[in-house]
């Protein structure tokens, strides 16, 4: 018992010689560490206001995201090679007619090979505007003609004879957007502030499910 009395005097002695040891706080450093405390709760509110606003945004673009995919529904898509297609009847320049297809989902039309070329001029054709439809192809660059949608040069090509304009014509640096005419699938570059309708694309019908009817084809 003598012993264990003796022990815990000593562990006593050991405590209070460390705690009577430590220095004292000074003003300077009661300073120091509220200025760190102020900065951290500082910077926790931040965090917090910052985690609000993702919040806030996320919610924000998901609704953008159910409203889009809604419109995206009621307008009337057509679905070709896993592709769905949207004809805008409005009239309005190539820069525009980017714009809306955008607005929608998907983007100014790309056309790949000829299959797609003569399904598309039937689908157009159908439609009450007999006129030039804009396709998604520019050459910012004289010449060198591009799809919008992945800037790829034109692998296919369907243009009406003498068209594009050669880069030694002085047309060909006016006429930098591409039609497609709806008689006959032939290609033309004219100026893209010409007001056409247009023809959309999007990859979008992958994500509905299955059974739901675009126009009369069954995805």
């Amino acid at each position: 018992m003598t012993s264990v009395l003796r022990f815990i005097f000593f562990v006593m002695c050991m405590v209070c010689g460390t705690v009577f040891s430590l220095p004292c706080l000074t003003v300077k450093s009661k300073q120091d560490f509220n200025k760190a405390r102020n900065a951290l709760k500082g910077l926790e509110n931040f965090l917090k206001s910052q985690a609000n606003s993702i919040n806030y945004k996320v919610r924000a673009l998901d609704k953008d995201m159910t409203l889009m995919e809604e419109d995206f529904k009621r307008r009337q898509w057509i679905k070709y090679n896993k592709h769905c297609y949207y004809i805008g009847d409005d009239s309005v320049k190539w820069t525009d007619a980017e714009r809306k297809c955008r607005e929608i989902g998907g983007y100014l039309v790309k056309i790949d090979d000829s299959s797609e070329n003569s399904w598309m001029q039937q689908q157009i054709s159908k439609s009450s505007k007999k006129t030039h439809y804009w396709l998604g192809s520019t050459d910012v660059v004289n010449g060198d003609w591009r799809w919008i949608y992945d800037q790829t040069q034109l692998s296919y090509k369907n243009f009406i004879s003498g068209r594009p304009y050669p880069t030694s014509n002085s047309n060909s640096y006016t006429s930098n957007c591409i039609t497609m005419y709806y008689s006959n699938g032939k290609w033309y570059d004219l100026l893209c502030n010409y007001g056409y309708p247009y023809v959309c694309e999007s990859n979008f019908c992958k994500f509905y499910k299955a059974g739901y009817i675009i126009t009369d084809y069954i995805i």
